[in-house]
C-alpha cells in the first residue's frame, strides 16, 4: 500500500520517502473494526472556524475546531481512541494551510524551527497546490484523510522525532476505523470495495504507529505526547494484542503490573488485558 497515496493532487510527489521509518516495512496483519456508532446530532453544532496563521508562509486562514464545551464522551476504545456522541472528533485533529500545504496536528503546529521552516518552504510549500480555500461546514472522512497526510508528508520533511509520525499514523488508523463505522452503520456490503480498502487502510497505519511508537520508547523521553512510561506501556501492549504479536503484548503487561509507579487504573486495565491474552494464546492452542 502506498503510505501517502493520493498527495499528487496537491502537487507533492511522496515517492522518495515512502519508508516512513527510513526501514523495511512489516507485513500488515488484520485488525477488527470496532462496532459502529450511529451519530443522531448534527455535527456542524460541534465545531466552529478558526483563524490561525501558518508559521512557514505567514498566511491567515481559518481551520474547523471542536466546541470542547460541547461535546460528551461516552466511552474509549481499548487503544484510547476516544468516542463522543454525535462527532468523530479525531477528524478535527489536524491544521492544515491551504496557502502553502504546510499541516501538522493541532498541538504541534506552531512549533517548527527555523531549519523545519526552511525544508518545509523547499519540499512542501514550492509544489503545493492550493485547492478549494472555503471552510467546509464539516470535515468528511475523505478530507479529514488527506489533512492527515498531509501531516504526515510534512513531518516526514521536517524530520519530527518517531513519536510525531507514530501518532500520525495512529490517528489515521482510528479515522479509518471512524469510516468502517459509518460505512457498516449506512449499510455498507462487507464485500464492497471502498469497505475491504478502509480496513486495509486501518491496518496499515496501526502497524505504522506500532513501528514508530515503539522506535519512539527506545529513543526518546518521556513524557511522550502527554503520557507516561506506564501509559505508553499499556497502549503498546493493546496495539501488539490486536496485531496478534502476543508475546510482545504480554512482556509490557507484565512490566505495567509490576510498575510501582502505574495507577490502579492503568493496572486494572492491563490486568483485564492480560486476561485477554491468555484467552487468544489458548484458542490458539
Amino acid at each position: 500500500m502506498d503510505l501517502m497515496s493520493g498527495l499528487d493532487k496537491f502537487g507533492l510527489n511522496p515517492e522518495e520517502i515512502n519508508d516512513l521509518y527510513d526501514d523495511e516495512k512489516k507485513t500488515v496483519t488484520g485488525n477488527t473494526p470496532v462496532a459502529a456508532t450511529v451519530q443522531t446530532e448534527d455535527e456542524r453544532d460541534f465545531v466552529f472556524a478558526k483563524s490561525v496563521t501558518c508559521p512557514v508562509c505567514d498566511e491567515s486562514f481559518q481551520t474547523l475546531t471542536v466546541k470542547a464545551s460541547k461535546v460528551r464522551l461516552v466511552g474509549s476504545d481499548d487503544d484510547f481512541r476516544p468516542v463522543y456522541k454525535g462527532i468523530d472528533t479525531v477528524k478535527y485533529g489536524v491544521t492544515s494551510c491551504p496557502h502553502c500545504g504546510y499541516s501538522a496536528m493541532n498541538g504541534d503546529f506552531i512549533h517548527v524551527s527555523n531549519v523545519q521552516i526552511r525544508l518545509l518552504k523547499e519540499q512542501v510549500a514550492a509544489k503545493f497546490k492550493p485547492g478549494n480555500k472555503n471552510v467546509p461546514l464539516i470535515y468528511s472522512y475523505e478530507e479529514a484523510i488527506d489533512r492527515f497526510k498531509l501531516a504526515l508528508f510534512s513531518a516526514i520533511v521536517k524530520r519530527a522525532p518517531y513519536s510525531e509520525k507514530a501518532y500520525i499514523c495512529l490517528k489515521m488508523s482510528w479515522l479509518y476505523r471512524g469510516l468502517l463505522e459509518k460505512l457498516v452503520a449506512d449499510g455498507e456490503s462487507p464485500d464492497s470495495e471502498e469497505l475491504v480498502n478502509a480496513q486495509k487502510s486501518e491496518s496499515y497505519y496501526y502497524e505504522q504507529a506500532l513501528d514508530g511508537m515503539t522506535r519512539a520508547v527506545e529513543t526518546e523521553h518521556f513524557p511522550i505526547y502527554g503520557m507516561n512510561q506506564d501509559t505508553v506501556d499499556l497502549l503498546l501492549a493493546q496495539m501488539n494484542c490486536k496485531l496478534e504479536h502476543l508475546d510482545v503484548a504480554s512482556k509490557l503487561i507484565a512490566r505495567v503490573l509490576i510498575s510501582k509507579s502505574a495507577s490502579r487504573h492503568i493496572k486494572d486495565k492491563a490486568l483485564d488485558l492480560k486476561n485477554e491474552i491468555i484467552k487468544k494464546i489458548r484458542d490458539v492452542k
